[in-house]
């Protein structure tokens, strides 16, 4: 991956993103916010998803295409199309750019793929479906109306392109990082290193010089994108300090591949201090 050209937007939490404006009340939902197409190189392929108007007033939706990305802390952004190398915004097509619902109307919202030949792996692009403020009217202007608060919902619609012929997830457990022995907590700095979208889980566990397992914590399933690096904190919240003496770590993740990926780190836990005169 080449980096990113720019970044268009900042951190946006999950899929939503909520922008203050002025005048009345307005809302809107969106479903599904990810769409998942399996489509193999030199076919096309095609989506959907609802956008609803839930609010009493009518309004203008706009649609945009940009990429997206997750930071190493797992924040979302939003960046300008094509800028990632895996980024489908070239290829796709969607039904509309601007659509005026009444209240309680829906609309239908088709996104088409059509992959190149020359691609292998998976891609991935976002559209944007962005409530238009409305205009203050003139009546709530004379009426001194115009500092009230209105919540315009932006939703961000990811679009996943699988590659189902050529695809290979793979990743690795590039170091262990020990923050502290007691309590027990270390950073597992996680990569993909395959050309697919993968989701990861596995075990950390803490193993004596006899080979005996003393401590043992879940690593929660996490998704990555291709490239995607990712920071795993494991902490133990027991509240039980291991003992003097020497230790293992270990951490074993499967991230759906033909193997599983493992990394250890070994380190010691000093006796405790034992005040003078005992």
């Amino acid at each position: 991956m080449n980096g990113f050209r720019r970044v268009y937007c900042g951190l946006i939490v999950l899929s939503l993103l909520l922008l203050v404006v002025l005048s009345g009340w307005g809302s809107m939902s969106v479903a599904p916010l990810s769409l998942r197409l399996d489509i193999s190189p030199g076919e096309d392929g095609a989506g959907v998803f609802l956008v609803r108007n839930t609010g009493p007033d009518p309004i203008i939706v706009n649609l945009s295409l940009h990429d997206w990305w997750r930071t190493p802390e797992g924040d979302f952004q939003i960046l300008l199309a094509e800028t990632l190398d895996r980024s489908c915004a070239p290829w796709m097509l969607y039904s509309a750019t601007t659509v005026n619902l009444t209240p309680g109307e829906e609309t239908q919202i088709s996104v088409q793929l059509s992959v190149p030949e020359d691609v292998s792996g998976d891609h991935w692009a976002l559209l944007l479906v962005e409530e238009q403020p409305q205009p203050v009217e003139e009546g709530q202007a004379e009426e001194g109306l115009t500092n009230t608060t209105r919540v315009v919902v932006t939703y961000a619609v990811k679009i996943l392109q699988t590659d189902p012929v050529n695809d290979i997830p793979d990743a690795a457990i590039e170091s262990i990082e020990l923050v502290q022995d007691s309590p027990f907590e270390v950073v597992i700095h996680f990569a993909n290193t395959g050309n697919a979208h993968i989701t990861t889980k596995g075990t950390v566990e803490i193993r004596d010089i006899f080979g005996e397992t003393v401590r043992s914590f879940a690593v929660d399933p996490f998704p990555t994108l291709p490239g995607e690096k990712r920071p795993l904190r494991i902490q133990d919240s027991s509240g039980e300090p291991l003992p003097a003496g020497t230790y293992y770590a270990i951490a074993l993740l499967d991230f759906g591949g033909d193997y599983l990926i493992q990394g250890g780190l070994p380190f010691e836990v000093a006796p405790a201090d034992v005040p003078e005169g005992s």
